[in-house]
């Protein structure tokens, strides 16, 4: 998952994309620790808020 990568080019903090999403922080930094993952829903969301797609969000490298 890319999502810390884009939310810093965003200059977001974890928090502020936790209440976009109407999650808590500590989701957004499991998820960007991989331990966990968003649904697709929530992936198509974080996309939209960081300006980027599903697609860069979990290709790898």
């Amino acid at each position: 998952m890319n999502i810390k990568k884009f939310r810093l080019s965003n200059n977001l903090t974890q928090k502020e994309l936790a209440n976009e999403l109407k999650v808590e922080r500590t989701t957004v930094s499991m998820w960007e620790s991989n331990k966990s993952s968003p649904n697709i829903q929530t992936l198509k969301k974080i996309a939209q808020i960081l300006n980027c797609t599903v697609d860069d969000l979990i290709k790898e490298g």
